[in-house]
């Protein structure tokens, strides 16, 4: 295959302008090949424009995108989850999701590269599409199509930006190809400065880009490639970020913009358009079908549009992704057991909250239906699980495909194809539920209603315990909804991110070590109370005494040969004291698993949470040694 090799202004690797298109009876991406990369050849008619647009996308994808690096490394540790428990790791991936990275890291150099490779893919894009004959003088199909893909292409500059600057603070930038950039060594552009530019790039977008029920009139097919919808959303999402906190890159004090309120002016007005628009973005009713039904099903075109901008995955080399391999639970004595739940978050739902046993999974599987109970110390995240795998069309390790007739528990499976949710239509309500209360100086009834939107689908629908009392001062308000932010968007890699444009994170890692070693320290008459840095109230009443809680849990291993799914193996509640073995109904085969016993085994939880956390540095992570070698006007980051 012919490539055009440009040199990148940040990324000393070579830049290969890769293709791909979309298969519409799967909706994802697949790659491609092309004859020749030459710019005049690729931007000559649609389709290949098309293609060269897809390549864009490409850079969202693998091992070094969101295919697991960025989403299940980047994104941990916070006070939900964390990656791995062990405080002795030689692991890079876990050092670095325990803030102890460094500049030799490759796992944060080889993302930090892709995401510049996205950002050279992306302005060859904006530059060359509109300067294509087609895109004045084509016929209407064809000028609609291509001002999509040039919306398209400033969307996807935007999101690759903002993971950078969110990550690096202040970094190098261009605007267009860098073919035409005379010097290749620039110095770091203020974030503040990039974040403006985005937010005006996505405003320009939306005027290009129709809304997803809408394809249909310019010949295009629903898939997952960005509408209006998504510019919308990932503007909002900027703006709150540029609003919210930050690190300098000298270190020290957070700060915030003096005019923070006009950025959550900015968000707060995108997410009211987009809300006002149910045909295009809503809520699916069920919360379960959401993961089970569509992601994990490969389909994430489920008909409310709740998926707003997905990263997608496709078969083949650097364009997969390891979700449901290195995350969710273990299947046959392989894969998961990357990420683990700490128990403080497993005990912020209450009793009747659904979101619980999707986003924890406290077994394990063997034998392919067979579930068996964990500790407390082994609960981990569930939203990718390998178990509600279908659909699929893998590629095995060796590299050949297969189709439907294979199980997800295949012990080979090395990829599966799941995609990576970006932005979803709840976090849209939540983000216009936060705008509301902070522009207004307390919620108003439309926040009160966003929030009860979210909570109500949490609980299937319906309230088998008393509805939530939602607070209408400003403050109460602001902390149920980071607590209603935490159980919502678990394991979808948001945690740590809201909590650093909060202003949070600090208060959130010492405070959940102090309680997670209150929690281990526990007795019958020494019950420590925490007390909370975020939250009207500390979970359910019944989960905060934990001299209450079991200390076993009883279970019944195999299941029903039908519904396996919905078997519960557990036969006593998590919320209550263990009963008298004699007591408990199942029939035979009933098995007991330690669940809660203090002391040092829970204190691991407590050794190993965000080991390297250090307020007034690690709120970044450090710029890449192999860019500051061959760029001496790139200076590093405080405190590395």
């Amino acid at each position: 295959m012919k490539s055009g090799i440009y040199k990148s202004t940040i990324v000393a690797s070579i830049i290969v302008m890769a293709s791909a298109t979309f298969v519409s009876c799967k909706k994802f991406l697949s790659p491609e090949a092309t004859s020749s990369f030459d710019t005049e050849f690729i931007f000559d008619n649609v389709p290949n424009a098309r293609k060269a647009v897809l390549g864009a996308y490409n850079s969202m994808s693998g091992d070094y995108g969101y295919g697991i690096r960025i989403s299940g490394y980047w994104s941990y540790d916070s006070d939900e989850m964390q990656k791995g428990t062990s405080t002795n790791t030689t692991d890079d991936g876990q050092l670095l999701a325990k803030f102890l990275g460094i500049p030799s890291n490759l796992n944060i150099t080889n993302p930090f590269n892709q995401m510049y490779t996205g950002v050279e893919r992306a302005n060859m894009c904006i530059y060359n599409i509109p300067k294509m004959s087609l895109y004045t003088t084509g016929s209407a199909q064809q000028q609609a199509q291509l001002q999509r893909m040039y919306g398209e292409a400033l969307v996807l500059r935007a999101q690759y930006l903002y993971e950078l600057v969110r990550n690096f603070g202040d970094v190098p930038v261009q605007w267009e190809p860098a073919q035409f950039q005379k010097d290749l060594l620039l110095t770091r552009t203020s974030r503040d400065t990039i974040y403006d530019h985005l937010i005006n790039d996505l405003k320009e977008a939306q005027s290009y880009l129709p809304w997803r029920t809408e394809l249909g009139t310019i010949g295009d097919p629903i898939d997952q490639r960005f509408t209006k919808g998504t510019a919308k959303a990932l503007r909002a999402k900027i703006a709150l970020t540029r609003g919210g906190y930050q690190l300098p890159v000298t270190g020290g004090t957070l700060v915030r913009a003096v005019n923070y309120k006009d950025y959550y002016k900015i968000a707060h007005d995108e997410c009211a358009e987009i809300i006002a628009n149910p045909a295009q973005h809503s809520l699916l009713a069920s919360y379960k079908d959401l993961w089970k039904k569509y992601l994990l099903a490969h389909n994430t075109n489920d008909p409310s549009g709740e998926f707003i901008m997905i990263a997608s995955m496709a078969a083949g080399s650097g364009t997969d992704s390891k979700l449901g391999i290195q995350t969710g639970t273990k299947v046959n004595g392989t894969g998961g057991l990357s990420v683990a739940v700490l128990p403080t978050y497993f005990y912020m739902f209450d009793s009747t909250d659904v979101r619980r046993d999707i986003t924890c999974v406290p077994y394990e599987i063997i034998y392919d239906t067979v579930k068996i109970g964990h500790a407390i110390s082994a609960i981990h995240d569930g939203k990718f699980r390998r178990e509600w795998v279908s659909s699929p069309g893998y590629v095995f390790s060796s590299g050949k495909a297969a189709e439907s007739t294979l199980p997800a528990t295949n012990n080979s499976l090395q990829n599966m194809q799941l995609s990576w949710p970006l932005i979803r239509f709840a976090d849209v309500l939540l983000w216009y539920a936060e705008t509301e209360n902070e522009l207004n100086d307390g919620p108003t009834a439309a926040a009160i209603d966003a929030v009860s939107k979210i909570n109500l689908r949490g609980h299937g629908g319906s309230y088998k315990e008393a509805a939530p009392v939602i607070p209408t001062s400003k403050d109460g308000f602001f902390k149920f909804l980071v607590k209603e932010r935490m159980l919502e968007f678990g394991d979808e890699g948001v945690r740590k991110y809201d909590l650093m444009r909060w202003g949070l994170m600090d208060k959130a890692i010492t405070e959940t070590r102090a309680k997670l070693n209150a929690w281990a320290k526990a007795t019958a008459t020494n019950r420590p109370a925490i007390p909370s840095y975020t939250y009207m109230e500390d979970g359910p009443v019944y989960a905060r005494d934990v001299t209450q809680l079991p200390d076993t849990l009883f279970f019944m291993p195999k299941p029903p040969r039908s519904n396996a799914d919905e078997f519960n193996p557990f036969l006593n509640s998590f919320y209550k004291p263990r009963p008298d073995r004699s007591t408990v109904s199942g029939g035979i085969g009933i098995t007991a698993v330690t669940w809660w016993t203090g002391g040092s085994s829970q204190l691991t939880f407590t050794n190993s949470l965000a080991m390297g956390w250090t307020p007034g540095k690690t709120e970044l992570m450090p710029i890449p040694q192999t860019q500051r070698d061959v760029n001496p006007n790139l200076s590093q980051n405080f405190g590395y």
